[in-house]
């Protein structure tokens, strides 16, 4: 199953740590998913892009979502950050949680020196990864 989304409006951070524990079966419980602290914006440019993607591995399913997006925001790999995701329909979704493993992010270029826009690759594998959730 692969699931895209288009139109990304926001992209916010929040520490792993602050996130309610047990957010996957939670959700996968039914459960709605909130995120209570107030995630901390990123500006970014261009077309940001955020897919899932879901396979069966070892007897079961995993769930792999990769989001892209350029910004001057120096994002680090430390501490853990959870990334909540805005569409133009106003929905949320988070990329991340409280326990390990946590999405890896990764800079993959600096486009322009000048104005120090840098591209992020950031990586989530769970059983499920790209959660619907209120903010």
């Amino acid at each position: 199953m692969h699931q895209s989304l288009p139109n990304i409006v926001g992209i916010s951070t929040v520490p792993c740590s602050e996130l309610p524990p047990n957010i996957t079966e939670k959700f996968m419980a039914g459960i709605p998913i909130g995120v209570f602290p107030i995630p901390t914006a990123i500006e970014h440019y261009g077309t940001a892009k955020c897919e899932a993607e879901q396979e069966y591995v070892n007897g079961g399913y995993s769930e792999k979502t990769v989001l892209q997006f350029s910004s001057t925001a120096d994002i680090k790999q430390f501490p853990h950050l959870a990334f909540v995701i805005k569409d133009a329909q106003g929905a949320t979704f988070l990329i991340g949680t409280r326990e390990a493993p946590h999405p890896m992010v990764e800079k993959t270029a600096t486009i322009d020196k000048e104005t120090n826009i840098k591209a992020y690759k950031v990586s989530f594998t769970r059983r499920k990864s790209l959660i619907p959730c209120s903010v």
